[in-house]
């Protein structure tokens, strides 16, 4: 042990020494398991358990209860789950009232327990200047001590009487003004404003419970104080009533039986354990190829000092000691220090994720398995980014190393052809793999692809030094130190390469799901047109306000016949007739309008352009059907029918109604001129106003008065539609692949840069003494640079091309739907939509090198070191 002692004691003071080169594994080791670190403890804190939500779900009470029915019932702990479902049928589903609630908690806990109803879950409309803006509604008395933290007055004060109100500050009303809190006209004055804690920027209402009339919560809750700790026994007693508790006391310290009867957690998804071990194992490559050269060359430096160990009687094992000691004592320092910053960053992020975001994060927590887990595989990182040249260290030659003299680098002549069968066993994979393991068999087959380059790189770097010669002086030195000192560039070639790989197997996955998003969209309206959706039998009101809030906006009336399924507005759906054109065979489609009734203008507006065909067939009095093919004999069956008793009654039939059949398909079932129409004997309504292209464009903030105009009518979403195509925005995964691989790819190759010219001191000093310029050394680091950069980037490119593209298969392939047995007509699939991002793979590709290239010039010194070269 005093021999294994010693060798730490030298790794430390050769790290103390060489401040730069420890400050550079320490940051290559250091920074994934910072990474690591920050990002698990900020998944951890992000999570909000039971137990820490309780001050904001139950405030200070003893417990929770909510009594959605009598019927009894099991929970979990938490009441975050149903265990055994309660009957339905009579009096099972009748909520329970809160004088019921107040003489059963009285009956379990005594006459001091006191009972305060909640209200969650219901939704309120605010009358504004234009209409409507809508708000979740809160009914809690919060003067009640009991309520405490479950919400924040941020200003002025809480309701205190029914004709009280608080809302959000985002919703813009200010304190003592009055407010319309629903639709029947009820107001409230706002005497404070409200904030979630958990969630700022959340439009929110607080009133007293039952201060809105009308609006039932979808859950009757109460909150429950002085009743004293609610035990699990007590818990399962009120289910036997259907009434589930959230208690206080059995959520932070759950009974046995209480965890025996909660809901199994799912376990571990096979493909998803498997990422995560290929993502660990592409980490520890990542490290061990970018430290692997520091600790190559650190032994390089310290070759005289080895030998003298082993002039002294040092074997073997005495020098790899020495060498995975220092690993093992950088390892050691990067890990901790990794970790360290690693809980720093993630504890500046809550607060920023707060201010920036508006997301607040749960109590600050520290998953300490996972971070001594991260650590150790730091420090085992540093000790395996040393074992290479440990074994190179105790095979050296200790005469040579005496004189100081280089060994030369053999070569492993089996290892390009192991690497080469590796990279097409990974095709293969890739290409073939998908159809029975999908995205893990491109997975499978990129690792393989990437393990095959890492063996035969050496073999790149020495292949790519017999092009040197046709390249200038500085450009040539830097290739061939490059091929001459493999140990050195190739490491760092490949780790550049493992990333560049990945980022692009990625980039091209996402990019595919991107372009079939893009191409499944479906445009409801010609681009620039716009449509609005008034409630039934409100269209004329509806037109007015929208005059009255966007005066001149040119609004086209679209009159329907109703088709199957269209709102009706009676209870008797004898009362409810549709009209039907038949047309050619069925196919799955996305139906805006059933049958508009009009002529060239409405056909203008639906189509986007004035259509010779559709216009001339509806001068001549003709039905054009959308969508179909050719319709025999030119016409077409107008049938009229209702649905009841679960069957269809038809009315009337029309046939050899004059038709045209337009294979185009504007989501429109038929247009209708008002003459045929008139056959039907159905009331023609109108169903929506649209906006043509032609006329008037609407802008987004026009968009959001008309929404907010519309709200006055109705509490239906997506009443107001503007065609804006498929919104192609760039994909916030792309940009962080991006700078994910320009940080590896840029780091990598100036970590490479570093060791050259930390390596290559003995060749500056012959280009000094035979009397190269001073600039020649900034011309070789900018070589250097850009010979490890452009290699590994394009190396990766080419790695991670093949399973990109194998991975948009499974990702992007659509399956075709066959016809069911009850009629519903097939859905067609497709096949994979691959993507390729060239610009994301040419900034990695060029930009990166460029920047390194760049980089190296500014931080080289010019001047050529005069220090002693020893004969080779």
């Amino acid at each position: 042990m005093s021999a294994y002692g010693a060798a730490l004691r030298l790794a430390r003071r050769d790290a103390l020494r060489a401040k730069g080169r420890t400050a550079l594994v320490i940051c290559m080791i250091g920074l994934p398991v910072t990474v690591i670190v920050a990002l698990a403890v900020l998944f951890e804190t992000s999570a909000w358990s039971a137990r820490e939500s309780l001050p904001y779900e139950i405030g200070a009470a003893d417990a929770r209860l909510t009594g959605a029915g009598h019927a009894p019932v099991g929970q979990t702990a938490d009441d975050q789950g149903i265990i055994k479902p309660r009957a339905s049928g009579g009096d099972a589903e009748r909520p329970w009232t809160t004088p019921e609630i107040t003489r059963r908690v009285a009956a379990a806990f005594g006459p001091s327990a006191r009972v305060r109803p909640l209200e969650t879950g219901g939704r309120i409309a605010l009358r504004t200047a234009r209409g409507y803006r809508g708000a979740d509604h809160i009914g809690l008395d919060l003067r009640d001590p009991m309520t405490r933290g479950m919400l924040d007055i941020t200003g002025g004060r809480a309701p205190a009487k029914p004709g009280e109100v608080a809302l959000a500050p985002s919703l813009g009303f200010r304190l003592g003004s009055d407010v319309q809190i629903d639709r029947s006209g009820t107001t409230a004055r706002v005497v404070g404003h409200v904030r979630d804690p958990r969630e700022p920027r959340r439009a929110l209402a607080l009133t007293l419970p039952g201060a809105v009339p009308g609006l039932t919560a979808p859950r009757p809750q109460w909150l429950v104080a002085g009743a004293g700790p609610v035990t699990w026994d007590e818990v399962t007693a009120l289910n036997g009533s259907g009434i589930t508790v959230l208690s206080r006391a059995v959520v932070s310290d759950p009974p046995a039986r209480a965890r025996e009867e909660s809901v199994p957690a799912a376990g571990p998804d096979g493909t998803g354990v498997a990422v995560v071990a290929m993502a660990v194992a592409v980490v520890v490559l990542e490290v061990v190829l970018l430290a692997g050269p520091a600790f190559a060359v650190g032994v390089r430096r310290q070759r005289h000092r080895l030998a003298l160990v082993a002039a002294c009687g040092g074997d073997a094992r005495h020098l790899r000691a020495v060498v995975l000691a220092g690993g093992l004592v950088l390892g050691g320092a990067a890990a901790v220090a990794g970790a360290l910053l690693g809980l720093l960053a993630a504890a500046l992020a809550k607060p920023l994720s707060k201010a920036f975001l508006g997301v607040v994060l749960g109590p600050y927590e520290v998953p300490w398995a996972l971070v001594a887990v991260t650590m150790l595989l730091g420090a085992g990182s540093g000790v395996l980014a040393a074992l290479v040249p440990a074994l190179q260290a105790a095979r050296m030659d200790v005469v040579a190393a005496l004189a100081g003299r280089r060994e030369a680098v053999r070569a492993r002549r089996g290892w390009p052809v192991a690497g080469a069968v590796l990279v097409l066993l990974g095709v293969a994979a890739s290409l073939f793999g998908t159809r029975a393991l999908h995205e893990l068999g491109a997975a499978l087959g990129a690792a393989a692809i990437v393990i095959g380059c890492v063996m035969a790189t050496p073999w790149l770097v020495g292949a790519a030094g017999q092009g040197a010669r046709w390249l200038p002086l500085p450009l040539r030195l830097a290739v061939r130190d490059g091929a001459r000192n493999r140990g050195r560039a190739a490491p760092v070639v490949a780790a550049i390469m493992a990333a560049v790989a990945g980022i692009t197997v990625f980039a091209i996955g996402v990019a595919s799901d991107a372009r079939q998003e893009r191409a499944e969209y479906e445009s409801r309206l010609p681009m620039g047109s716009a449509m609005v959706r008034p409630p039934l039998g409100k269209a004329d009101a509806v037109t007015a306000a929208i005059g009255r809030e966007l005066p001149g906006l040119p609004l086209v009336p679209l009159r329907t016949l109703p088709g199957e399924g269209a709102e009706c507005g009676q209870a008797d759906t004898a009362k409810c007739p549709s009209v039907d054109f038949a047309s050619g065979p069925s196919r799955t489609r996305t139906v805006v309008l059933d049958n508009v009734v009009g002529g060239a203008r409405e056909a203008r507006l639906l189509l986007g352009r004035d259509d010779p065909t559709v216009t001339a067939a509806l001068a001549a009095r003709k039905v054009v059907v959308f969508g179909s093919p050719p319709l025999p004999g030119g016409t077409t069956t107008l049938t009229v029918s209702y649905w009841k008793d679960d069957r269809q009654h038809t009315l009337r039939t029309v046939r050899g109604v004059p038709a045209v059949a337009v294979r185009e398909d504007p989501h429109v079932q038929a247009l209708v001129p008002p003459s045929v129409a008139a056959l039907a004997r159905v009331p023609v309504r109108t169903e929506a106003l649209g906006v043509d292209r032609a006329d008037h464009r609407v802008t987004e903030a026009e968009q959001s008065r008309l929404t907010e105009v519309l709200a006055a009518f109705t509490d239906t979403d997506d009443t107001v539609y503007v065609e804006r195509g498929h919104v192609d925005s760039p994909s916030p995964m792309l940009l962080a692949l991006a700078i994910a691989g320009a940080v590896l790819a840029f780091g990598g190759t100036m970590i490479a840069t570093g060791l050259a010219a930390a390596d290559a001191r003995p060749d500056l000093a012959t280009l000094a003494a035979i009397g190269a310029r001073p600039g020649t050394r900034r011309l070789l680091s900018m070589g250097q640079a850009g010979f490890v950069a452009v290699l590994g980037c394009w190396l990766g490119i080419a790695a991670g091309f093949v399973p990109g593209v194998a991975v948009a298969r499974p990702l992007t392939e659509v399956a075709a739907v066959p016809a069911g047995p009850d009629g519903a007509p097939a859905v067609p699939g497709h096949g994979p939509t691959p993507d390729v991002p060239w610009s994301l793979l040419l900034a990695v590709g060029v930009a990166v090198p460029l920047l390194a290239v760049a980089a190296a010039a500014v931080f080289t010194r010019r001047g050529l070191p005069l220090t002693h070269r020893p004969a080779d």
